[in-house]
């Protein structure tokens, strides 16, 4: 992609370079997680796509700025050890000087919304419109928006040529974080990944029609803010704000590889949803009692398979798909700080020792079954305690605490 929010750039740094980074910007105009921005190349990405705007000046200030103060007109998300990621505004002077770019030639990062917006509820789903969200099942709605022209049809040549099939686990998860070597979970793995091959390829897909939009404002905290400090800290700070302010509709979605993504999520959740069979099943929602922190959190993992849970994550393409170095160090780097935490969190809900992660490529329709116990959680625990004893949001963390407890 070559233009996208803030967020979206934020998330896609997490996913393929560092979890932990930061952001940091030398720019006039006040830019929020919701700002369009966009991404200029630079040596170290590699080969830029012919559209793209280059970058091939100095990235910060001076030599004693590094990671801290960019050179004038830039925002920069940059981690210890990888690659910054250059973005500018779309009115960017550094935009306007390159040859030959004029406006309109760029792809669009996203549209706008008309108007009632559509809404779903949580619990029930069904589907609403309205102006502003309103409580349903006790619960807020999530926020949908109608899948592009150009997205249909990616996924009208996607389902058109895809083939689903199962590949055993081992030479993907080998070496990975709470990965268990245990043969009877190995046989139920193997056994749920042939039924769901048959299923897949039996049932009749078609693009989805909506996809749920993001929205990082929250009024609880969640199991994804668990995972990641950097991700707790940004919520933690502002989540009382939240909760005493209204919850508004976005007026826009994103286009492109994000929106592909979104809408693939939806299309395995209509596509599982409506599985007839007596071993598989939607999964439960769970509670984990985070006593470090004194919170409590909720997930519900996707599918469950003779009664164990099951959680499903898409990624791009597995590391033994393609020939490229850099893509074994993302996908472990995407397990230890992603997959296996999720996973560690409901297994502290639940009643079983470990259950199957279902990881599917959007590429090729390759797809895995993982047995994974909650190894990741000693990690986590040491993280939880430093973060409950960092001074800078000990106090936010017990103004939340309390704002739940009123509700009780």
């Amino acid at each position: 992609m070559q233009d996208a929010t803030l967020n979206e750039w934020k998330k896609w740094y997490s996913e393929n370079r560092s979890e932990d980074n930061k952001v940091v910007n030398s720019i006039e105009e006040e830019i929020n997680d919701d700002t369009v921005l966009v991404r200029l190349w630079i040596a170290q990405d590699g080969k830029a796509p012919k559209d793209a705007a280059k970058y091939q000046s100095k990235v910060w200030k001076n030599k004693n700025s590094k990671g801290i103060t960019p050179a004038k007109g830039l925002i920069v998300i940059t981690a210890t050890g990888q690659s910054p990621l250059l973005l500018t505004s779309k009115k960017s002077p550094l935009l306007n000087a390159k040859k030959g770019k004029k406006d309109g030639q760029k792809e669009a990062a996203s549209r706008l919304l008309s108007k009632p917006y559509l809404w779903r509820c949580r619990d029930c789903g069904e589907q609403f419109e309205s102006m502003k969200p309103k409580i349903h099942c006790t619960r807020q709605p999530r926020q949908l928006a109608g899948v592009s022209k150009v997205t249909t049809e990616w996924f009208n040549t996607f389902l058109n040529d895809i083939e689903w099939k199962y590949i055993p686990h081992h030479p993907i998860s080998k070496g990975q974080v709470g990965v268990i070597e245990d043969d009877e979970a190995d046989k139920i793995a193997e056994e749920a990944g042939k039924s769901l091959e048959k299923i897949l390829s039996e049932v009749e897909m078609k693009a989805p029609e909506f996809f749920e939009l993001y929205n990082y404002k929250t009024q609880y905290l969640r199991v994804s803010d668990l995972k990641d400090f950097k991700k707790f800290k940004q919520v933690i700070v502002k989540i009382a704000e939240w909760r005493n302010s209204k919850l508004h509709p976005k007026n826009s979605a994103p286009l492109g590889i994000i929106e592909i993504g979104h809408s693939f999520d939806e299309l395995l959740s209509s596509t599982f949803e409506n599985i007839s069979s007596e071993e598989w099943s939607t999964g439960e929602r769970v509670w984990f009692e985070c006593e470090e922190l004194g919170v409590k959190v909720s997930g519900t993992p996707d599918l469950s398979f003779q009664g164990i849970p099951v959680e499903t994550k898409t990624l791009k393409v597995f590391p033994n798909e393609v020939n490229e170095a850099n893509q074994q160090s993302i996908f472990s780097y995407k397990w230890k700080a992603n997959y296996s935490k999720q996973v560690a969190l409901y297994l502290q809900g639940g009643e079983h020792d470990w259950m199957l992660l279902l990881l599917i490529s959007r590429e090729s329709g390759n797809f895995t079954l993982v047995p994974v116990d909650d190894s990741a959680m000693t990690k986590m625990r040491e993280d939880w305690n430093k973060w409950a004893a960092d001074k800078k949001y000990s106090g936010k963390l017990k103004e939340y605490r309390q704002l739940i407890s009123e509700e009780e």
